[in-house]
């Protein structure tokens, strides 16, 4: 959507206004805002075509099931190696119930924050937070598997990469060692409000993602947007 033409994400944006003018019924309002939101986002990659680029080079890398294309789709490919077919079919199923995908890049956006004082513990601490928070309803057979572990493992592996190689090369290694965490942040936040199925029912993408959007990147979400958020949203306070 976002390299259509510039009619066309216009379009997009007011459909999801009107969408918003037509939902009354507070549950219905917070979907609608969050697609209000999500149009500017969309428009705001229609305008940074860098960050759209390595958000998209990073997303196909990492989460694109072509099967025809071998650099594609690598963290499904890494988990699907360690669950087989069935298992994997499986647990994309307890995924997409779960939201499990925007959740574990959520995290990752948190733990980014966070680097200096987590550092050499990100792994450890995103896997950690995605059992207490969705884990339970895991399926027993893939939790023995590892399925969560592996899926943190090698979306680590092939988001961070990813980005890095999408923004010119260098290494990941000088790129955190640095500090500069914020050229791998914006590309993961975009990623998970666009891959995230409905984020008026996902604490952790609003927190972590759309917070930050809505706050860091006031001139891509239009005032209205941000205050339809911070009006239906009333319990986050990042909102306020």
């Amino acid at each position: 959507m976002a390299d259509g033409s510039l009619d066309e994400v216009l379009a997009h944006v007011k459909h999801r206004e009107d969408d918003w003018e037509a939902k009354s019924a507070r549950p219905a309002r917070g979907h609608a805002a969050i697609g209000c939101a999500r149009a500017d986002v969309i428009h705001w990659l229609h305008r940074d075509r860098e960050l759209l680029e390595c958000a998209r080079t990073t997303q196909a890398t990492a989460f694109e099931d072509e099967p025809d294309a071998s650099a594609s789709g690598q963290v499904l490919r890494k988990v699907a190696e360690q669950l087989g077919p069935q298992g994997m079919k499986e647990f994309q199923e307890w995924a997409g119930v779960a939201h499990f995908w925007c959740e574990l890049l959520a995290q990752m956006a948190c733990a980014l924050e966070r680097y200096e004082d987590v550092c050499g513990r990100m792994f450890f601490l995103v896997e950690k937070v995605l059992y207490q928070r969705i884990g339970e309803s895991l399926p027993s057979a893939l939790h023995r598997a590892g399925a969560i572990g592996s899926a943190v493992h090698w979306t680590w592996r092939y988001v961070l990469a990813g980005i890095v190689s999408a923004s010119g090369g260098g290494s990941l290694a000088a790129w955190l060692a640095s500090g500069d965490t914020q050229r791998l942040l914006w590309p993961i936040r975009v990623i998970a409000v666009l891959m995230c199925p409905d984020a008026s029912h996902h604490p952790a993408v609003r927190q972590h993602c759309w917070e930050p959007i809505v706050r860091l990147a006031r001139a891509e979400i239009r005032d209205k947007v941000r205050e339809r958020l911070a009006q239906v949203f009333t319990e986050d306070p990042w909102f306020a």
